[in-house]
């Protein structure tokens, strides 16, 4: 698996480019629940589930933060990483429309350094910071109003983020 530098030089592990697949799961939200139907973004690089939707009565609803850390044990002890496609999933460059990312732990200490590096920059070098924020973004998939979302919810977190996943 390819790693790119961060963009920050005070951080010892590399993040790994997303790569990115969606498609449907069925799953139980319950372990004596009815297995349902739910999209999912996954990414083998992490791997984990970025974002996921049970439908229900046509109507699509945000897995809770256990929820994804279950249906990613679920995905990863079914070692569907390894061969995304052939469990139905394809690729995608970005998230889709519809859904919402969530950020690794080391993620979210990445655009944490760089939003430090950002309200320091001087007139000189911000153009190349945004850039190099734009490039690391771009990597994982994920849009500016993605990683403002995450770093807002990081900060009025009043509880640890449990397993990269921001506590809701």
């Amino acid at each position: 698996m390819q790693r790119f530098s961060n963009v920050s030089t005070d951080c010892d592990q590399p993040i790994a480019p997303a790569s990115l697949y969606q498609g449907h799961w069925r799953f139980r939200l319950h372990p004596y629940g009815d297995e349902l139907l739910c999209r999912v973004v996954f990414d083998i690089a992490e791997p984990r589930v970025v974002s996921a939707q049970v439908i229900e009565h046509s109507l699509p609803q945000d897995l809770g933060n256990t929820a994804l850390e279950d249906l990613t044990a679920e995905m990863v002890a079914k070692e569907v990483h390894f061969q995304p496609t052939a469990w139905g999933l394809s690729p995608c460059a970005t998230m889709p429309g519809w859904a919402t990312p969530t950020f690794s732990e080391s993620q979210i200490d990445e655009l944490q350094r760089l939003e430090g590096y950002l309200i320091e920059a001087s007139e000189d070098n911000i153009d190349g910071l945004l850039q190099l924020r734009d490039d690391f973004l771009r990597a994982l998939g994920m849009t500016t109003h993605d990683a403002c979302k995450a770093l807002r919810e990081a900060k009025n977190a009043h509880g640890p983020r449990k397993q990269g996943r921001l506590v809701n």
